[in-house]
């Protein structure tokens, strides 16, 4: 069973910066997804938001430019700002403490530069692989496969 709290057992901290998981991020050519294959990617360690008003996940766009990720195209995204123009990466956002690999196109968005403490963002598409508990009480985020 793979399981994170992804909260920080406090819940003003919780409010701030929300569930948060740490994630590598890169470009594997020769990954293959299926069970027991993991992507070789860069060995740092990267703060991605669980963002449940988010459908799929992104990566900020310094980060995917520094990783010279692969660019597939440009697109036009909503986001709480209204419409905009992103670089659609490709890649694999791998979550240690799950075992889980995110593999394939990524819109990218400017979370850094605009002062967010966040290098991705996890949407929706990942959480229907797994369970999420939040408590706000107390500041306790679990995400479990079980």
């Amino acid at each position: 069973m793979a399981r994170t709290d992804s909260g920080y057992n406090n819940p003003y901290a919780l409010i701030q910066l929300g569930p948060t998981v740490y994630v590598q991020i890169g470009y594997d050519p020769n990954y293959q997804p299926s069970p027991g294959q993991r992507a070789q990617l860069p060995p740092e360690r990267w703060r991605a938001l669980v963002d449940t008003g988010a459908m799929e996940s992104a990566i900020d766009a310094d980060l995917a430019n520094s990783l010279n990720l692969p660019v597939l195209a440009h697109n036009r995204i909503a986001g709480a700002g209204g419409l905009f123009e992103t670089t659609v990466y490709l890649a694999q956002i791998y979550i240690p403490e799950l075992d889980f690999t995110i593999d394939g196109p990524f819109d990218s968005v400017s979370l850094a530069a605009s002062g967010q403490p966040y290098y991705a963002l996890i949407g929706r598409t990942f959480l229907r692989h797994f369970n999420m508990a939040y408590e706000g009480r107390t500041g306790s985020v679990i995400i479990s496969n079980d």
